[in-house]
């Protein structure tokens, strides 16, 4: 977009929509509940139409974050995209619902319509009725964008503030469909439900009687019954002081409302008492206290291999690195079949409830690392200069059969017999020795100074003869290898990736997207926004005749985080 001249037609009467520009839109919603996901599918239908209905606009494919929330921009990968792709010029104008949708962030509001206009990109804000293109854009922005940051500031306060004048009236807070339990209506008091308080009980028993694991009781569970039960859920439920009859209440607080960061009380901090007529027990508190022991005492045991987390979580190349679009969840590395030695990835809310909850693609490992290898090859990481930065670092070192430390020895003996030299002198001075005596040492110190003087010259020279002959030739080739080694190449891979984002293009499993993100901080540490440096097609089995599964396509986009 040529700002100036469309400003100039705004100017003189034109409406936005008379004017030929290519046009795309952006939205989202900040949940994924089923509500949230027919509202993000109606604000795309509506722009789009609103858009291809315009015989003066083009559409450009809008960009679409789903479930994600507006107060940090980094994390809306479409959204990044959507700033990279202006940047390269595939749009004039952007079309959203409204400021909240775009940023709650002020500064960041600002911060990215000012790129967008730098690259010739508009935004028009339909329900704010702001268009950026116009020259008072930004201080109407700035009003509009603090006033929904502020507002989000003033919902979590007046959130916060309910929540706690309601504890201290007693009243049971928390989801109304706790299991084993509803919640009255009119009195606030939970009610059993007995066919869920059966499972509940059951739960306690076979945990702290029959000493089963979590793990063990999930799979009970998922064989006998249609909910889906997992480890953290039982965690939870056994220990949930309501199931012994104990109101419980205020273990953690949202401390920043934009960063959406909780701290998480100690026990001793909860408000928590026996209160049987709110909150009928299911569990005895014998029972309660048998369990809990327990998984406190495996929690002690939990924390002592915690400390070797780190080593866990870098125990693989893309270990907690790949991440499932659609569930938010890291990748877990499996077998690819028990004969073969590849690794897969695969999406762990894949592993936990099978493909109907989750059908992401898995990913090869040796497919990866080809995949890096091409970006290595395409980020012009240069190996030549790797090499010869080496070159010159290893002249200053050893390098072949302790020539250095040869060298140093007879430089200290050399220093010694100086040293030896000067207290016989001072000994002669102070007639403490004959000048007999005297002359006869000095003579033999000086004969083995000169004997190490040549050795220590020929070392000299033979160290530097070491870098001028084929030795030069014989290291290089080594480096070269060593350079170009598997093991080298993963640690180039470690240190850059950040993470790896895998979705379905199309719906299509065989058909898939992986945005790779690697990191890169300044001086400062701070990474800023992810930039576009590659993005090509990486293809699996299409040159064999072998059966379609075989037959994947990758498209890899690349982005640094300068």
């Amino acid at each position: 977009m040529d700002l100036y001249t469309v400003r100039k037609q705004l100017n003189m009467g034109m409406s936005l929509t008379s004017i030929k520009l290519r046009v795309t839109d952006y939205a989202r919603v900040s949940t994924d509940h089923l509500e949230q996901k027919k509202s993000l599918q109606n604000q795309v239908e509506h722009f789009e139409q609103y858009i291809k209905e315009n015989p003066n606009w083009i559409y450009i494919k809008g960009y679409v974050d789903d479930g994600i929330t507006g107060t940090s921009d980094i994390k809306r990968n479409n959204f990044m995209k959507m700033i990279e792709d202006a940047r390269s010029g595939k749009f004039d104008l952007i079309v959203t619902k409204e400021i909240s949708r775009f940023s709650r962030n002020t500064l960041d509001s600002i911060k990215y319509t000012r790129e967008l206009l730098s690259y010739g990109v508009a935004v028009l804000f339909v329900n704010d009725n702001i268009n950026t293109a116009l020259p008072d854009s930004e201080l109407r922005l700035t009003i509009m964008a603090s006033m929904a940051q502020d507002e989000i500031r003033r919902l979590s306060e007046r959130v916060k503030f309910g929540m706690n004048r309601a504890i201290e009236r007693g009243e049971i807070l928390g989801n109304d469909l706790l299991y084993g339990y509803k919640k009255n209506k009119d009195t606030g008091a939970l009610i059993l439900i007995e066919n869920e308080a059966k499972v509940v009980r059951n739960i306690y028993e076979l945990y702290a009687i029959e000493e089963l694991s979590l793990s063990k009781i999930a799979k009970i569970l998922n064989a006998n019954q249609n909910k889906k039960w997992c480890v953290s859920t039982i965690s939870r439920m056994i220990e949930n002081p309501k199931y012994k009859g104990y109101y419980c209440a205020r273990k953690s607080e949202v401390v920043d409302y934009m960063t959406k960061r909780i701290k998480y009380f100690e026990k001793d901090d909860w408000v928590i008492y026996e209160d049987k007529e709110k909150i009928p027990p299911i569990i005895d508190e014998a029972l309660w206290e048998r369990a809990n022991n327990r998984l406190t005492s495996r929690k002690k045991q939990f924390k002592i291999r915690e400390k070797n987390k780190s080593i866990y979580k870098n125990r693989y190349l893309y270990s907690a690195k790949i991440y499932c679009q659609q569930h938010s969840v890291v990748f877990h590395r499996r077998k690819f079949r028990k004969k073969n030695k590849d690794i897969t990835w695969v999406c762990s809310e894949y592993l936990k409830n099978g493909k109907t909850t989750c059908d992401s693609p898995n990913i090869r490992e040796s497919e990866l690392n080809i995949i890096f290898k091409d970006l290595i090859s395409k980020l012009q990481i240069n190996s030549k200069d790797i090499i010869n930065i080496l070159m010159n670092y290893y002249k200053h070192l050893e390098i072949n059969n302790g020539i250095n430390e040869e060298i140093s020895f007879r430089e200290k003996e050399i220093n010694n017999l100086y040293i030896k030299k000067d207290k016989i002198l001072e000994l002669n001075i102070q007639s403490n020795l004959s000048n007999e005596e005297f002359y006869k040492k000095n003579s033999q110190f000086n004969n083995k100074i000169n004997n190490l003087t040549k050795e220590l010259n020929k070392l000299k020279i033979a160290k530097d003869k070491l870098m001028t002959t084929n030795k030069t030739k014989e290291l290089e080739n080594i480096l070269k290898l060593k350079v170009n080694s598997k093991s080298t190449i993963t640690k180039i891979i470690s240190s850059l990736l950040d993470h790896i984002v895998v979705s379905k293009i199309n719906n299509d499993k065989y058909n898939m997207e992986l945005n790779i993100f690697l990191s890169y901080k300044d001086n400062k540490n701070n990474i800023q926004q992810p930039i576009l440096k590659s993005s090509y097609v990486f293809k699996r089995g299409y040159d064999t005749k072998r059966t379609k599964r075989y037959k994947v396509y990758y498209q890899v986009n690349c982005y640094f985080c300068l």
